[in-house]
């Protein structure tokens, strides 16, 4: 079955989970290889003329589920079905008050309104709709005035829109005196002399706010952090060279961004032993209650430890191409701008391994079974499409680390030529362990369909098959005599199902260095997933678990 024989329900979870109609994630964000295509817009051109509720009830479905990989997607979504030349008028104003309802955070909306400005410069229209601006309005006018205040001393603006332009677009008037006086204050910056208690103890928040955002000064600084529990994006840029900044901010911020700092804090020199700083990012890590509340993954935490390990994320090519001919940077300079200071720092490392045990508590077993089974040609060991720190070889053992640990029924194995090879990992063991493992073993080349021939072979019944190859060139490498008798993983999987009557068995294959090989045929409970991101172990788990196929 083709993706046109889908749902329109399964499409849409598909446009959700992967930001496209094909059963395909491409890690490193949905707007970076897709634009909106012609079968996006024919879909929801056919679905907002019959059935939007259809469109509506199932983004309120999904509005807490976890394991979308970009939450912003909902917003885009519908940003698209409001700007869509023939979505009809009548059926805007609902469009744009799920928008309201389904919003957790500031950040939501300003990504509504990201996506809305984008695809209406793509339909060449520069102005909000009519019915956007209406919805500004309520945006705001729904806000207590201590919510107002709040919203503005966290972030003054997201995506180059200030809550200033959004109240001028929305034409938002007050509904309190109190939520006036705190309007005049962020359009006009008065400050009404008959102002009301309330409103000026709001009004000093907003100011403390803006005295953070340009203070120069730790002393200046910190007592103003405390207060506000402000995070580091609310310092003033030349303060985040102090450690008693950190050390007062780290506590505010989710774990998430603690993860992606810790390179930056390393070369800064703030973890080394015994500093306030390092006892910071203990507090933070190795908090079993702190890792827990946060929901990270496993394998997101992982991508960090790598990267804090090789001492941050490689410059950007076009960063460094930049760099070279604005400042005329000498042969020196280039080559430690290309080569990261690899972080000696085992204490860290320690955090960030116990860290990432603790967070297997935060994946719960589905019960499944499965086979994993990995690409040990010479290339695996080489690195990973939008993460370059990490080796194909690293990702695939820290995906059956991670299953190992959580689920009782995995089986992993190694691709061998035309045939694949069992692998006994410990449970219990260290990932460098069992990537020493699976290094010991070698092949020419594999076959996709492989894992799937042997479970039948051996009358295994599998539930989901997780195939990690590294590079998009491992057809050409298949000698011509083995082509000519093996099958497509697609048809391969299709006999499977029918021998063993396991209709909802999954096939997974993952390509670590290309975002365009294609192995699935659109039908589903078959995914192709490329590179890695944080993104992709989120995806795979939601597919595995049937949240969309």
């Amino acid at each position: 079955m083709a993706a046109s024989k889908l749902s329109n329900e399964e499409k849409l979870l598909r446009l959700l989970y992967l930001g496209r109609l094909d059963a395909k994630y491409i890690c490193g964000g949905f707007e970076k290889y897709e634009s909106p295509s012609q079968d996006k817009t024919d879909f929801f051109s056919e679905l907002l003329k019959t059935s939007h509720t259809v469109l509506l009830k199932q983004l309120e479905a999904v509005n807490n589920e976890k394991l979308i990989p970009c939450r912003s997607q909902l917003f885009s979504i519908l940003a698209f079905a409001v700007c869509l030349p023939t979505t009809s008028n009548q059926i805007k104003p609902e469009l744009c008050g799920a928008v309201l309802k389904l919003c957790k955070t500031d950040q939501d909306f300003f990504d509504f309104i990201k996506f809305v400005s984008l695809y209406r410069t793509i339909c060449n229209k520069s102005k909000i709709p009519h019915t956007v601006a209406k919805h500004v309005s309520k945006f705001y006018t729904q806000k207590t005035a201590q919510e107002l205040a709040k919203s503005y001393t966290m972030r003054k603006s997201y995506h180059k829109w200030s809550h200033k332009d959004l109240m001028k677009v929305g034409h938002v008037k007050a509904d309190t005196i109190v939520k006036q006086a705190l309007m005049n204050y962020i359009l006009y910056k008065n400050v009404s002399e008959d102002a009301n208690q309330e409103a000026k103890t709001c009004i000093e928040l907003m100011q403390k706010s803006e005295q953070l955002r340009s203070a120069k000064e730790p002393t200046v600084a910190l007592p103003i952090i405390n207060e506000l529990k402000a995070t580091i994006h609310q310092v003033e840029p030349s303060l985040r060279k102090s450690a008693d900044v950190w050390h007062a901010v780290l506590p505010n911020m989710p774990l998430s961004e603690v993860l992606y700092i810790l390179p930056k804090l390393y070369k800064l020199g703030f973890l080394k032993k015994e500093t306030p700083t390092l006892s910071r990012i203990n507090e933070a890590l190795n908090s079993s209650d702190r890792v827990r509340a946060s929901g990270i993954h496993p394998i997101e935490v992982f991508i960090h430890m790598k990267n804090f390990e090789k001492g941050g994320k490689p410059l950007d090519p076009k960063l460094l191409d930049h760099l070279v001919k604005e400042r005329n940077l000498t042969e020196a300079e280039l080559a430690k701008l290309k080569t990261p200071n690899e972080a000696k720092c085992p204490i860290v490392m320690g955090y960030l391994q116990k860290c990432m045990n603790l967070s297997c508590s935060n994946v719960q077993p589905c019960n499944k079974r499965f086979l994993i089974t990995i690409d040990v040609t010479d290339k695996i060991d080489t690195p990973c499409l939008r993460n370059r720190n990490i080796t194909g070889i690293e990702v695939a053992a820290a995906f059956a680390w991670f299953l190992l640990r959580v689920e009782k029924d995995v089986i992993v194995a190694v691709f061998k030529d035309k045939d694949i090879y069992v692998v006994h990992l410990d449970k219990k063991g260290h990932l460098n362990e069992h990537v020493s493992k699976l290094k010991e073993h070698k092949s020419k080349f594999l076959v996709l369909s492989s894992p799937i021939e042997w479970a039948m072979s051996q009358k295994k019944h599998i539930d989901v098959f997780i195939n990690f190859i590294h590079h998009k060139d491992y057809y050409s490498a298949i000698p011509k005599e083995v082509k000519e008798k093996m099958s497509k993983p697609v048809d391969t999987m299709h006999r499977f199902r029918k021998k063993f009557n396991l209709m909802q068995a999954k096939l997974i294959n993952v390509c670590l260095s290309y975002p365009h090989m294609v192995t699935c045929d659109g039908s589903p409970n078959i995914l192709d997933v490329a590179g890695l991101d944080e993104g992709v172990p989120k995806v795979i788990e939601a597919f595995y678990r049937g949240n969309f196929c």
